[in-house]
């Protein structure tokens, strides 16, 4: 009855995760290492690390005209998810297609395919008979095929995507197929729509700007859930921000970056759901490393993310 996928706070700096039309959007390799620790104060609360990486490479053979044509992106997604006895690890290859429509203006789409491992511990479970048949026939760990899809579409001042994640649905989990005499749960397709726009702040001297961003998600059976989303950046090398998950909570969100070839995003999520006053509320750190080669050249608005 609920979300079966890790939520992100970062998720306006780290649109990768949810969106494989992301990978080779930069004209750099770039390497994401992270963690969330959500809900403190809970025993057996969500815990996630995640490594990313992505790139473009090669031109298409064809171009639209003399300046421009299309590149290609390449990634790969690695995910630990663990809630109490349940974890779930993840490996996922993606690739993207870019396309410049005009001279700043961008389209690309991307998919993601690879492999879900959902595992209960079962030494953390105690039944209540433990005679029952079911006991014996439960699937401790399962491997199930997995797959996203995506579209991306980017200028210097705007960005939109849209995806959805966990396409391969309808498995039931840790119970062999057919299994129906327990309650059990099938996998669910996850929905991501989200827009920014980057806003000027005084002179260009000054480097500051804003970009506002929202996002809607969704998956089976809820109605949907919105984040806004508003970071001032200065250039590449600082920003901060703010976040409201819709009937969850707020986040003060900070980054900063080194000679653009290192960044560390930090943010605290304030819980103001019913749990809230039982809860220390959520920590999410990201470190980003990008490499820079200098034979490429990707018109992409790198200043929206770091």
């Amino acid at each position: 009855m609920s979300q079966q996928r890790p939520q992100y706070t970062q998720y306006s700096t780290n649109q990768f995760l949810i969106n494989p039309a992301i990978a080779g959007s930069q004209d750099m390799d770039e390497i994401k290492l992270g963690g969330r620790i959500q809900w403190i104060g809970f025993e057996d609360a969500p815990q996630t690390i995640f490594a990313s990486y992505h790139a473009p490479f090669k031109k298409m053979p064809f171009q639209t005209t003399m300046n421009r044509r299309g590149h290609h992106g390449m990634g790969v997604i690695l995910i630990k998810d663990v809630t109490g006895p349940i974890s779930q690890t993840s490996a996922h290859l993606n690739y993207a297609y870019h396309h410049p429509f005009t001279a700043n203006l961008n389209g690309a789409v991307g998919v993601s395919l690879g492999m879900l491992q959902h595992t209960i511990d079962m030494g953390q479970l105690s039944f209540k008979n433990s005679n029952d048949p079911i006991i014996d026939r439960l699937m401790p760990t399962r491997f199930i095929p997995d797959g996203s899809v995506g579209i991306w579409v980017y200028s210097d001042k705007f960005y939109f995507g849209a995806s959805v994640t966990q396409i391969i649905s309808n498995t039931t989990m840790f119970l062999p197929t057919g299994e129906r005499q327990v309650e059990t749960f099938d996998l669910e397709a996850h929905y991501f729509a989200n827009v920014g726009y980057k806003l000027d702040v005084g002179d260009e001297r000054s480097g500051w700007f804003l970009v506002p961003s929202v996002l809607f998600k969704s998956v089976r059976p809820s109605s949907g859930h919105v984040d806004f989303n508003i970071r001032a950046q200065k250039n590449n090398s600082f920003w901060f921000g703010t976040s409201f998950r819709q009937d969850d909570s707020f986040s003060a969100l900070v980054g900063f970056s080194a000679m653009q070839d290192f960044a560390f995003t930090y943010s605290y999520d304030f819980i103001i759901s019913d749990i809230g006053p039982y809860s220390g509320g959520s920590h999410e750190l990201t470190m980003t490393f990008k490499f820079k080669k200098k034979q490429r050249k990707v018109i992409c608005p790198d200043s929206f993310w770091l």
